[in-house]
Parts: structure tokens; sequence; C-alpha cells
């Protein structure tokens, strides 16, 4: 199921530090879209925000127009892949994926 993702004014704070400053941006429905910039810039910080695994300490994260700050990450709906190099190198990237 595709849904149309929204962050409006998304804030995200550690202690005094703020790492997303009231970010807004529109997913639409099945929209390929892609997160881009440098180490430590917050893009994978957004996705645990999306996925329910980081607070959300300001603005508003829909699908479609269901607000879904507060809905914990197991009833969401959404699948994330961690970010990890616990790959194998000898094997393809087939194999590695089964």
């Amino acid at each position: 199921m595709s849904v149309a993702i929204t962050a409006d004014k998304v804030v995200k704070r550690y202690g005094d530090l703020t790492i997303i400053p009231q970010l807004t941006q529109n997913i639409r429905n099945g929209e390929f879209f892609t997160l881009l910039g440098p180490s430590g810039c917050g893009k994978t910080t957004l996705l645990r925000m999306i996925a329910g695994f980081n607070s959300i300490e300001g603005g508003q994260i829909r699908f479609n127009e269901q607000v879904i700050n507060d809905i914990p990450a197991h009833k969401r709906n959404i699948g994330m892949v961690f970010q990890s190099y616990a790959i194998f190198p000898h094997l393809t990237v087939r194999e590695n994926v089964r």
C-alpha cells in the first residue's frame, strides 16, 4: 500500500542541539523519493522519526491525512532497513539479500 507522507514543520532536538529545524516536505502517494546529504545532516534521524523509532519535538508527520506522531512504531505499517555494513563481501548482492 502506498501513502503520501507529509512532514510539517518537523523538529528534532538532542538536548540543546537542533538536528532538524522545522522541516516541511511532502512526498506524494507513489512518488519515488530520495534523501541525499552529507553524513550527520539528519537523513537517518528523519527516517527513524517517520518509522516511529525517534521522538518528534515539534511539528507533525502524517501518512495521508492521519497524524502519526503518537502512533507507536509497531502500529505504523512501515518498514525500515537499518543502515549497516553487516554484509558478506564474498557473496553477491542477491545472495546477501537472501
